[in-house]
């Protein structure tokens, strides 16, 4: 009897040892899952599905916080590939800008210097007959071209009519201009109504030719004049300023 007792009483000590391990055990297991304690009505479901949501919501927001970090990146490197080439553009433009107005200021800088060398080299290189008398110096025959002298010009009725040219300048303008340049030492005269200055001391006559340089207004050009056909280089004038040109020419080597 005695061991029938002790073995009931073991039994019932081991009853609840046997109850509280199926209620405990499965809740550890439940925690070392990652999971929460029973729930008021289920197995902690809600919190496995709160764990997972939380990861992948983590998961998600660094994915997307590599492709903002990445397009940025690339965003940033167009951006200063852009700036790159419109400096770049610019830079090219303003060296280009440089260089022109360098060369105007060239070209400028060049014709004045040429301007006062020919005024420092006036007595050395100026022809004999250009001085204040100048006119009856020349040593060929003059006196012969002026008036209308023009007028028998093959072409000068109708182009003269139609630049609107009534006469050409007469010998006692040009000779008033070439005598305000020699008392000045200066080498040219600005051709009246013509966009021309004629170096008056290049004028050298061979029968009724002339040859003699001018200047445009951007190169010094050599021409050729036949005073009585009225031709220039070969060919009748081509406009009103080629024409005051071949006039003022032929005043100087045969106006009186």
């Amino acid at each position: 009897m005695r061991g029938v007792a002790l073995g009931l009483g073991l039994a019932l000590l081991l009853q609840p040892l046997e109850l509280l391990a199926a209620v405990e055990i499965p809740a550890a297991v439940e925690i070392a899952r990652g999971g929460g304690g029973r729930g008021g009505g289920g197995r902690g479901g809600g919190g496995r599905g709160a764990s997972r949501g939380g990861s992948g919501a983590r998961t998600g927001f660094a994915s997307f916080s590599g492709g903002s970090n990445r397009s940025s990146l690339r965003l940033d490197s167009r951006a200063a590939d852009r700036s790159g080439r419109v400096d770049t553009r610019q830079g090219n433009r303003t060296d280009r800008t440089d260089l022109r107005q360098s060369n105007r200021s060239d070209r400028v800088n060049d014709r004045n210097r040429t301007r006062r060398q020919a005024i420092n080299t006036w007595d050395r290189n100026r022809p004999n007959w250009v001085n204040t008398n100048w006119s009856v110096n020349r040593p060929w025959r003059y006196g012969w071209y002026g008036g209308s002298t023009w007028n028998n010009w093959g072409w000068w009725p109708g182009r003269a009519a139609a630049w609107g040219l009534g006469s050409l300048a007469t010998f006692a303008v040009i000779d008033s201009l070439v005598d305000s340049a020699v008392s000045n030492q200066t080498t040219y005269i600005v051709v009246p109504d013509s966009d021309y200055s004629l170096y008056y001391s290049s004028v050298q006559v061979s029968g009724d030719l002339v040859t003699f340089q001018a200047d445009d207004g951007s190169n010094t050009l050599t021409f050729r004049a036949d005073c009585r056909s009225g031709t220039l280089n070969g060919y009748p004038p081509q406009n009103a300023d080629e024409a005051q040109l071949l006039n003022a020419a032929c005043q100087v080597a045969f106006g009186q």
